[in-house]
């Protein structure tokens, strides 16, 4: 997931690899305690002691990997620098996953509801504002014309930048308070719909300005898809859309990691990515692992649209 929670701590911390000598265990243990939701539960003389005995015998990263496995939040992650005299020359900073340049594609119509697969996305800004542009136009499509509501498959989205998944689907959210992140003191990262904005802690989000485009006709009813691959930020968009009197999820229980990272460099060039705050719905529900669909389904995307049609017949 790359939450703004995420990026704030790219862009807060590069003060951190100033600490060049020091070992990138270090680092990593201290950021660990200082920062994971779950510090409290780990036994860390135990976990510290492990991990020196991993870096000697075997190698750095494996202890770093080891303390972080420790936290047992299921999302947190170590990131090795692709090339570490790159890293420290330039401040590149290594993807955790490739980047999927298809935010969204159209689908065709089952049962005669429009689909759209959110795939997972990560990218550069103005790929990011082009990524929302691209995927508001796909929903505008889909709802050119009346009918009984729209199909969100998610099943393989394994996350990325969850920004332009929020603000090209926000016509189909309602207003107010959609959901957000507590941190382990109890602070919330509040995220809200607002006069048809989207706002991340009272600021309007940079990519509300990657279109006007609104859809023609509303989407009665939402179904969301989910399954095992869902993951990270392909957990967190879903999530603020629980909890709407018109969505239903459907699917298999989702990969459970549902939770914000924030990522921090270390001394060797490569990050340490530390599950920082649980994920609230607009309720205040908390998602700190999977999320059960409300109609479990091996042909989620046929239910889902079946689900829609019969919305629509009651209606």
């Amino acid at each position: 997931m790359r939450s703004e929670i995420f990026t704030l701590a790219l862009l807060l911390l590069p003060a951190l690899t100033a600490a060049q000598e020091q070992p990138s265990l270090d680092v990593a243990v201290k950021r660990a305690r200082e920062h994971a939701y779950y510090a409290a539960r780990v036994d860390w003389r135990a976990v510290e002691s492990h991990a020196r005995s991993l870096a000697s015998e075997q190698d750095e990263a494996s202890a770093i990997r080891f303390v972080l496995k420790s936290l047992d939040d299921r999302h947190s992650f170590y990131l090795p620098p692709k090339n570490p005299a790159k890293t420290a020359r330039t401040g590149e900073q290594p993807d955790a996953q490739p980047s999927v340049r298809a935010l969204s594609r159209a689908r065709q119509a089952v049962e005669g509801v429009p689909v759209i697969q959110i795939n997972g996305w990560s990218g550069t800004q103005q790929e990011a504002l082009a990524a929302t542009g691209a995927l508001r136009s796909d929903l505008a499509n889909a709802l050119s014309v009346a009918g009984c509501g729209i199909v969100l498959d998610f099943s393989a989205n394994t996350g990325g930048n969850m920004w332009p998944m929020l603000v090209g689907l926000s016509p189909l959210l309602e207003e107010g308070r959609l959901g957000g992140f507590k941190d382990v003191n109890g602070a919330v990262h509040v995220i809200e719909k607002k006069a048809g904005v989207i706002f991340s802690n009272d600021s309007t989000h940079m990519l509300n300005v990657a279109t006007p485009l609104q859809p023609r006709h509303a989407a009665a009813s939402i179904a969301i898809v989910l399954g095992p691959r869902s993951a990270s930020s392909g957990e967190i968009v879903p999530i603020m859309f629980h909890g709407q009197h018109n969505v239903r999820l459907f699917g298999q229980r989702t990969a459970g990691k549902s939770t914000a990272n924030s990522t921090y460099p270390l001394p060797n060039g490569g990050y340490v990515a530390i599950t920082t705050a649980v994920t609230l719905d607009r309720n205040g529900h908390e998602f700190d692992s999977y999320i059960e669909p409300d109609v479990l389904s091996g042909q989620a995307v046929e239910s889902a649209a079946q689900w829609i049609v019969a919305q629509c017949r009651k209606g």
